[in-house]
């Protein structure tokens, strides 16, 4: 299936891939309001609040979006694993930008999540070459019962 076939094109996928940078620094700014937001008063705070809530939004559709656009490709399984090492990413990053004090389960959690694609590809590529080896396995019995048989042909 060609990319002008499908419902979702690669040109829209990387068009709207700048919005996850404006929501990326629009998010840093509101974490920064909020630990920041006592200095400007009360209109800082409602700030933050509207602008976390605005790429709240903005990720969510945007999520939903890519998703669909990954499944017709086949890869949504990938996207999925991507998106939540993504999370664990953003979490140490926000940790180490504003010093929030993060336990220490909290940085086991997002390394955990950051590491996520890795144990998914390690776990895909056991799991395909376990069926490979079973299949040459499968075959070579087969053969080796038709040898046995006399069935075998030249």
């Amino acid at each position: 299936m060609s990319d002008i076939e499908m419902a979702f094109t690669n040109k829209d996928a990387v068009s709207n891939a700048r919005y996850g940078l404006g929501c990326a620094i629009e998010g840093t700014f509101a974490v920064w309001l909020f630990s920041h937001g006592n200095e400007y008063g009360q209109a800082g705070i409602w700030l933050a609040y509207f602008l976390l809530a605005a790429t709240a939004t903005c990720l969510l559709v945007g999520f939903c979006w890519y998703f669909l656009w990954a499944s017709e490709r086949r890869i949504a399984q990938w996207y999925l694993a991507s998106m939540t090492s993504l999370v664990g990413i953003a979490c140490l990053i926000l940790d180490r930008l504003f010093d929030f004090g993060f336990g220490s389960w909290d940085v086991a959690l997002a390394f955990g999540l950051l590491y996520f694609v890795a144990a998914y590809g390690v776990w895909r590529l056991v799991r395909r070459s376990t069926a490979g080896c079973f299949n040459l396995l499968l075959s070579a019995v087969s053969q080796l019962g038709a040898a046995w048989r006399g069935q075998q042909r030249s």
